[in-house]
């Protein structure tokens, strides 16, 4: 359950609760979530391997409303945040790591899918003596 979950959550007690130390304790509570998100921002360099993974991190803080951006002649798929170090540990680079994780299957998926429609591959390199050069249909046109 991410932290804007938790916050929802506790508002919904705030309202719904008749005792006051209740309430108070979900005061507390959501004080202390909130904190944590605007903590001492640290300024973040992620740099990621590919665009594909640039959006998904991207699309992860803006889900928590953090914007990203990049300084002039840093590469595209580098992102910078500014973001409290507690929530970056706890809740952003995990919550990426996990859907990373998924977008990295998922693209294998494909890519062997792919190429298994194109030409069946085989993945292991041929291995050729020293000095010899296996031949191809293009080597042996020539």
């Amino acid at each position: 359950m991410d932290i804007a979950d938790k916050i929802r959550k506790i508002e919904a007690l705030i309202a719904g609760t008749r005792h006051d130390g209740e309430r108070q304790a979900a005061e507390f509570a959501k004080q202390r979530l909130q904190e944590k998100i605007t903590a001492q921002p640290v300024e973040y360099t992620v740099r990621l391997h590919s665009r594909w993974e640039k959006k998904l991190f991207v699309a992860i803080c803006k889900k928590y409303g953090f914007q990203t951006y990049r300084y002039a002649r840093q590469k595209y798929t580098t992102a910078m945040i500014r973001v409290a170090e507690s929530f970056m540990k706890s809740v952003l680079w995990p919550e990426y790591k996990k859907y990373a994780d998924i977008l990295l299957k998922l693209t294998e998926d494909i890519s062997n899918d792919l190429i298994a429609k194109i030409h069946l591959v085989n993945d292991e390199d041929e291995v050729i003596i020293a000095g010899e050069l296996p031949m191809t249909q293009e080597a042996s046109v020539l």
